[in-house]
């Protein structure tokens, strides 16, 4: 009789884990779906703003807003969404970041083989952090390792130059680009100390930051 109850406790308090489980992840998904279509709104909003305000020459601005809106639907559709690590994230940041990063190269006066150079360093940045989101091993810091050090290099390109609009420009380097890594490091592709919605928040807010808000502002930048 005591083995029968034993076995039924075990089942009950089994039941129960299960439940709360599922109750906890389906919690999840309903808080990142919200935060991932506030993305899809926001960037759906700024692609139509930025393809019908006047600007001569290439409109990356548009092109940087449409991949990202293409991104966040990559992201809540959640085919590619594994152990709540949405690593395409970094995938689309490998596009969406050097048509920033050729904007950036331009506005301080880089030549052209720099700007070429500054482009393959931010995919090598994007495509190793990819890889470092879903590694779980030893290897997952050495991809960081990687994707760090052509950060600091794509970095010292920039400044490298003393260029008169760094300053119009440095905000959004120190308080945007260089707050991506950060939040990578805390969250759950890194060291799990977040939730995976705290830093879905985090990335969305420094997306407008980034993207949107800088190419508003990149309009009044001198060339």
């Amino acid at each position: 009789m005591q083995r029968e109850k034993d076995v039924l406790r075990r089942a009950y308090h089994e039941y129960f884990d299960r439940s709360k489980r599922l109750m906890y992840n389906s919690r999840t998904k309903i808080q990142m779906s919200t935060i991932l279509t506030l993305g899809i709104i926001l960037f759906a909003i700024s692609s139509i703003y930025f393809i019908i305000k006047p600007k001569e020459g290439f409109n990356s601005a548009f092109l940087v807003s449409f991949i990202t809106l293409t991104s966040y639907l990559i992201m809540i559709e959640g085919n590619f969404v594994t152990n709540d690590l949405y690593w395409t994230r970094w995938i689309g940041y490998g596009i969406s970041c050097s048509l920033l990063v050729y904007e950036i190269s331009k506005k301080v006066g880089l030549d052209v083989s720099k700007q070429i150079s500054n482009i393959f360093l931010t995919v090598i940045v994007m495509f190793t952090g990819a890889l470092s989101s879903v590694s779980v091993n030893e290897y997952k810091w050495a991809f960081f390792a990687i994707s760090s050090i052509a950060f600091g290099k794509l970095l010292y390109e920039i400044y490298n130059t003393k260029s008169k609009n760094l300053a119009a420009l440095t905000p959004y380097i120190l308080f945007g680009w260089c707050v991506f890594p950060i939040v990578f490091l805390f969250s759950n592709e890194g060291l799990n100390l977040i939730t995976v919605e705290t830093s879905a928040i985090i990335y969305l807010f420094l997306d407008l930051f980034t993207k949107i808000i800088f190419y508003i502002q990149n309009y009044k930048i001198a060339k």
